[in-house]
């Protein structure tokens, strides 16, 4: 147990960072060292020496799970980041980074020793004019400003040096980690190390109860990234509160927002982001990809299209008649007197989840999980795509084509940063008990104390599970503020399987074993003859099994 507890407080230390890699740590020694810690410009020693960082051990905390262990060992992202790397800087006191040169979120000053007001994110339809063009303006810099990171293009196994690393653009860069993280691997009819499904469909920031924290810690990657390079350390992230759009359409598809699109999708040429090609879209299927059970990165040097958007025009008979508009705030509301983060299996197939409801694969009218069902003349009810998922069918297009390219498309960091909204809303009205997250049982990388693909240094799910002023940043105004009731839930009004389910049965089980104790003591105090000491095996399991 001592041994566990090191490996949090460890965890704990190492918060808060970049993602793969910065090129500074790609060269052949590095690799060959499996270690990243470098000596900062200035400065004499690795992460800056004492009172700053040093370098040190990443402890690798993913939690083996019997159901996933056919994915342990065939992926580069499973143990984040030790396959690449083993040592990184551990930075002191409130300095973060690859080499302790920045700060902690939330943090400003030479010495990272100011604590700043938190940053406000602001409704990107209250912004004015002028800040809409900047919004513009910076997101055209990153894309064609090239980041100080680079891009892994083979797996690690066959990495021969530095040349297996691109470099990419600083707004690419995050794409190209979104889909990394994203991009499951082999379903089991293609390889024969898979026992089902779910042992080889790994998504680290999908589908898992890590889905709001993954995108959290994106978000605070992208935006300071997007500070940096246009040298503007104040300036924050709009959000776009899609469940208030007007007449529930995409009242920011213009050009003084995104872009205006036609009715084939392209954006039009009077817009900055028509100029934009995309990476990473129409890769060839994994099977035909590669032989071996792994995540290949897609190659981003190639740009593969166009951004595409044409909302609304969704096939209401694939995805269902909700397509043709966006989610209501109704349906947020829904989702948000939920007390309960997630339930096992931690997936998406929970029941009476806010997470599960929020990432978009439960029913906002029933609280549970729903597939696609097709009954047998053929007819399909398609399954449900809710909130965070509605959004991206709806916009049809870039964001549409594949969950794991749509950050591509700019309104990708507008709609997330709404769910972010939504999850600190979330958090204002329920907590952040250590117990809402689970520590295992989730998928891969999505357990509490696990770390975060690809983000490097690494941090935890953990890290990111607290109030967003905690952060370094607060939004314009939470949704529904002052209005929320407790009330309606649908199926999962009676009982929650995260608590009143549970603990009915725990109740029972509770009950028999005390009753069992008691006869047994009973038993011993008027019997004149015991027949030796009364054996605590059987009573003892059921009481853990009830912890």
């Amino acid at each position: 147990m001592k041994a566990i507890a090191l490996l949090i407080v460890l965890a704990e230390c190492f918060r808060r960072g970049d993602s793969q890699f910065p090129r500074v740590c790609t060269n052949d020694a590095a690799l060959d060292r499996k270690e990243c810690c470098p000596v900062p410009p200035g400065f004499t020693e690795p992460c800056g020496g004492t009172g700053r960082g040093h370098c040190a051990d990443i402890p690798d905390l993913v939690v083996e799970d019997v159901h996933w262990k056919d994915a342990y060992h065939v992926d580069d992202r499973r143990h984040w980041p030790t396959v690449f790397f083993n040592r990184t800087c551990l930075c002191e006191g409130n300095f973060s980074g690859y080499d302790c040169t920045r700060c902690s979120w939330g943090y400003r000053g030479p010495s990272c020793e100011t604590k700043q007001q938190p940053t406000v994110r602001r409704n990107i339809r209250d912004i004015s004019t002028k800040e809409r063009a900047k919004f513009r303006r910076y997101m055209d810099r990153a894309k064609n400003t090239v980041s100080d990171f680079v891009f892994a293009l083979e797996f690690k196994e066959n990495i021969k040096g530095s040349q297996d690393f691109a470099n990419i653009s600083v707004y690419d860069y995050f794409v190209a980690v979104h889909y990394y993280a994203s991009r499951e691997t082999l379903p089991p009819s293609s390889t024969g190390i898979c026992v089902e499904e779910k042992d080889c469909s790994l998504d680290f920031a999908h589908e898992g109860a890590g889905f709001p924290t993954w995108h959290r810690a994106f978000l605070l990657e992208a935006e300071r990234a997007l500070q940096e390079v246009n040298g503007d350390p104040d300036w924050t992230l709009p959000y776009w509160d899609w469940s208030a759009a007007e007449q529930h359409q995409c009242d920011i598809c213009t050009n003084e927002y995104v872009g205006t699109n036609d009715e084939h999708g392209n954006l039009d040429s009077e817009s900055i982001f028509a100029t934009w090609r995309t990476i990473c879209e129409h890769q060839v299927p994994f099977y035909n990809d590669t032989h071996t059970n792994h995540t290949r990165p897609c190659d981003v040097t190639k740009p593969t299209g166009r951004l595409k958007r044409n909302p609304g025009h969704q096939d209401p008979n694939r995805f269902g008649p909700s397509m043709t508009r966006l989610p209501l705030a109704t349906e947020v509301d829904f989702a948000l007197r939920f007390p309960v983060f997630d339930t096992p299996p931690y997936s998406r197939t929970s029941n009476c989840s806010f997470r599960n409801l929020l990432d978009g694969f439960a029913d906002t009218s029933t609280g549970k999980y729903r597939g696609d069902i097709t009954h047998e003349d053929g007819t399909l009810v398609p399954g449900a795509h809710t909130l965070h998922n509605h959004v991206h069918l709806y916009l049809n297009g870039t964001m549409s084509t594949g969950v794991i390219t749509a950050a591509n498309d700019p309104i990708f960091l507008l709609h997330h940063s709404n769910v972010d909204r939504l999850f600190e809303t979330w958090i204002r009205r329920h907590g952040t008990a250590d117990s809402a997250q689970p520590e295992r049982g989730a998928p891969p990388g999505h357990n509490r104390h696990e770390y975060m693909v690809p983000f490097f240094p690494p941090y935890s799910h953990a890290d990111m599970f607290k109030p967003s002023t905690e952060l370094g940043y607060d939004y314009q105004e939470l949704h529904g503020q002052g209005k929320h009731k407790e009330s309606d839930m649908g199926e999962c009004s009676a009982a929650w399987p995260g608590r009143l389910e549970f603990w009915g049965s725990a109740g029972v089980l509770l009950f028999f074993v005390v009753v069992c104790l008691l006869t047994t003591a009973c038993s011993r105090l008027t019997s004149p003859k015991t027949r030796g000491p009364v054996q605590p095996a059987l009573s003892q399991p059921l009481l853990e099994d009830v912890r």
